[in-house]
């Protein structure tokens, strides 16, 4: 018995590659979208970004590299697909170092619109992400030094992944939530209700992406069908994230500018109606301010 289902292996993988370049593009024009627009963004914010975009790039380069070989080099070879290639090691572990960084800015995101600067979610989200960087590593030395099973190595990881995202959106909803019964105007009500929608959403997304890796890695074992939903993991955290950074002037003029640009954490969340796409202050706008004290 083949260790793969031969055809349905090779369309997952070229299937998964098409989609990796389609996200990588995609992360193209809003990584181009944001260094243009949000030119007064934190300097600690644009690094991140620009790190994380070479990342997943890096990534999917090694992507289009390891499936190369799989599909052209050694096709017909079902043997080769027992071989853990260094590249495709490296890829999983890039993966993980971004959906890491993705998930923490998400959670001081969420910690900041906190009245209290609740440290619940960071208290929870640190021991997680050390663990989801710890089994990405055993996963990569084991793979390429041993030949011992993995499994519930990777199902584990795969599991706090998407419980992160899930926790994540859970309290981003909330905070937004609870400034939303603060706006004074229609316009703001609608921008912060439209944010909620949004952090919902792009929580849903990677986790329903790491939960269905994890359902077709268990369920399918003589396939790779789940390689369709693991190997897009690392494009689909940059693009959640610079889509919620470039979201901030949606076609709407109501905004939420502190709700977005990760400011000072003494700051007080600033509700504006901007008139610019930079995040800088100016005199130009009318605002509502909401200091930690008044946030219920």
């Amino acid at each position: 018995m083949l260790p793969f289902s031969i055809p349905i292996t090779y369309g997952a993988y070229f299937l998964s590659t098409i989609l990796c370049a389609i996200l990588w593009g995609v992360s193209c024009m809003q990584t181009f979208s944001y260094f243009t627009c949000y030119v007064r963004d934190d300097r600690w914010l644009k690094t991140t970004v620009a790190v994380i975009f070479t990342i997943n790039t890096t990534q999917t380069a090694l992507i289009v590299h390891g499936v190369y070989a799989y599909l052209v080099i050694h096709f017909g070879d079902s043997s080769f697909f027992e071989v853990v290639l260094p590249v495709s090691s490296t890829g999983f572990l890039l993966s993980a170092i971004v959906s890491v960084c993705v998930q923490g800015i998400f959670v001081v995101k969420a910690q900041r619109l906190s009245e209290t600067r609740s440290r619940v979610l960071p208290s929870l989200w640190i021991p997680l992400a050390l663990f989801e960087l710890g089994a990405a590593i055993y996963c990569v030395v084991t793979s390429v030094f041993f030949t011992a099973s993995l499994k519930g190595v990777v199902v584990s990881y795969l599991a706090v992944m998407a419980f992160v995202d899930i926790a994540t959106a859970f309290f981003l909803a909330k905070y937004l939530r609870i400034l939303h019964r603060k706006a004074m105007t229609f316009a703001l009500s609608e921008a912060i209700q439209r944010l909620i929608i949004f952090s919902i959403l792009s929580g849903i997304w990677t986790a329903l992406f790491a939960l269905l890796d994890m359902i077709t890695y268990l369920g399918f074992p003589n396939t790779a069908v789940y390689v369709l939903f693991d190997l897009p993991l690392c494009s689909l955290y940059c693009n959640t994230l610079l889509a919620s950074l470039n979201s901030r002037d949606c076609g709407s003029a109501g905004s939420i500018r502190e709700l977005s640009t990760f400011k000072a954490a003494s700051r007080p969340v600033v509700l504006s109606m901007e008139r610019g796409r930079d995040s800088g202050f100016s005199d130009d706008r009318e605002s509502v301010c909401i200091g930690d004290s008044d946030i219920v």
